[in-house]
């Protein structure tokens, strides 16, 4: 986290999650709302909504929120609960790795 240069005060981290907290919020929402209005009856069907370009716009940057404020919340937990700074070091990287193969394949089910 001393990379993202967040890691030197608990309120900046406590905004960040609170913000991103409200985008997956926000967009959860919009799928709940777009799922109603017209329901996914086929593969087709659910191909078409994620088809338009302002869809995969938001779903990317919601993905990418969601995985910031994993490794936010992968370091809260890392300093809480692990013990050792090895291990913290270990489990701080394992929560960017998820994260970033999260958006990965994201990025390789909605772009490609």
């Amino acid at each position: 986290m001393a990379i993202m240069n967040i890691a030197r005060s608990g309120t900046k981290q406590w905004v960040l999650q609170r913000i991103s907290n409200a985008i997956i919020v926000a967009y959860s929402i919009l799928i709940v709302v777009l799922l109603l209005s017209e329901p996914v009856t086929s593969h087709q069907a659910l191909v078409n909504m994620f088809t338009p370009m302002w869809f995969k716009v938001l779903t990317t940057l919601s993905v990418c929120v969601f995985a910031f404020n994993g490794v936010i919340a992968g370091w809260q937990i890392a300093g809480d609960y692990v013990q050792g700074g090895t291990i913290n070091k270990i489990f701080n990287l394992a929560c960017v790795l998820l994260s970033l193969s999260m958006i990965l394949t994201m990025i390789k089910l909605i772009w490609l």
